[in-house]
C-alpha cells in the first residue's frame, strides 16, 4: 500500500484547512520540514505550525501497530530537538477499515509519554464536504459516507470545473484513496460500468488501478472469478474481505485463489 500511503500524504501536504481545524480546532499556518536526517532517515506524514505557534505532528495509520507508541516517541524527541521552545501536539489518525486498537501512551520506570489517537470514521464527512478545498472533499470519502452516489456526483461536478490535466490528477488521487475503502471502490466501479455518472477514468488510470484494469477492458463481461483474482493479487485482501466486497461465499473465493496458486 506504499503508493496509496504516499498519495494520502501528498493530499494533506496542501493543508486542507477544514480537515486540520477538525483535528486541532485551529487553523494551519505553515507546512514545516517533515524529514529528520540521521543514520536512519525519518519522514513524518505531516508537520504543521498552527496559528497559535503549536507544532502539530500527524501520522496516518492504515493498520494497527503495537509499536506505535515507540514510533511516536521517536518523532517527539526529534521534533523537540528542532523546536525546543514550541509545544508539540501529536496525533495518530487511523484511516483503515475496522477500528483502531493501538496504545496511545508509553510508561516505563523513567518515562511517561502519551499522544492522541483518532479514527477518521468518527469525523462527520459533511463538514469536509462543505469545504472549498478539493483535498478536504477527497478526504471525506474516508469518513462515514451515507450517500456515496450523491458524494460522487457532487465531487464530479466540482472536478468538471477544472482543466483536464488537473481534473485527471484529482480523479487519480480519489481512486487511490478509495483503496482504503474497498467496498466503496467496488460501488464506484459498478457505477462506472452502468454509466450512471459522468466521471471519466482513462485507460492509463485503469491500467494502474487494481479494481479497474480488467473492468475497463471487459466491462459487464468481467466475471466474479476475475474480480477475486484481481483483488487478491493486487490488494492482498483476505478471502473474507473479498467475499464481503463481491457478496459471494468465502468458499468460492478460497477455491478461485487455490486454482491460481
Amino acid at each position: 500500500m506504499a503508493k496509496f500511503d504516499k498519495t494520502l500524504r501528498d493530499i494533506i501536504q496542501n493543508i486542507p484547512q477544514k480537515f486540520v481545524s477538525i483535528l486541532t480546532r485551529k487553523k494551519g499556518k505553515k507546512i514545516l520540514d517533515n524529514t529528520f536526517p540521521s543514520t536512519k532517515e525519518r519522514v513524518a506524514d505531516l508537520v504543521l505550525q498552527l496559528e497559535d505557534g503549536t507544532i502539530f505532528h500527524l501520522e496516518l495509520q492504515t493498520q494497527n501497530d503495537k509499536n506505535m507508541s515507540f514510533r511516536m516517541l521517536e518523532y517527539y524527541l526529534l521534533l523537540k530537538q528542532r523546536y525546543p521552545d514550541k509545544p508539540i501536539n501529536q496525533m495518530v489518525l487511523y484511516v483503515g477499515d475496522g477500528r483502531p486498537n493501538m496504545p496511545s501512551s508509553l510508561e516505563t520506570d523513567n518515562l511517561r509519554f502519551s499522544y492522541e489517537i483518532r479514527d477518521i470514521k468518527d469525523i462527520k464527512c459533511k463538514e469536509l464536504l462543505e469545504s472549498d478545498s478539493l483535498e478536504d472533499k477527497i478526504l471525506a470519502v474516508l469518513c462515514k459516507v451515507e450517500d456515496f452516489e450523491g458524494y460522487i456526483y457532487g465531487l464530479t461536478k466540482e472536478l468538471l470545473k477544472l482543466p483536464e490535466k488537473q481534473r485527471a490528477d484529482y480523479i487519480r488521487r480519489l481512486l487511490i484513496v478509495l483503496n482504503y475503502r474497498p467496498k466503496l471502490k467496488m460501488k464506484l466501479k459498478m457505477l462506472m460500468e452502468e454509466r450512471k455518472m459522468p466521471l471519466t477514468i482513462t485507460e492509463e488510470m485503469a491500467k494502474e488501478d487494481p479494481f479497474y484494469d480488467l473492468g475497463f477492458k471487459k466491462g459487464k463481461e468481467e466475471t466474479k472469478k476475475e474480480d477475486v483474482r484481481n483483488l487478491y493479487r493486487k490488494l492482498k485482501l483476505s478471502p473474507k474481505q473479498i467475499a464481503d466486497i463481491l457478496n459471494v461465499p468465502v468458499d468460492f473465493v478460497e477455491k478461485v485463489i487455490k486454482e491460481n496458486e
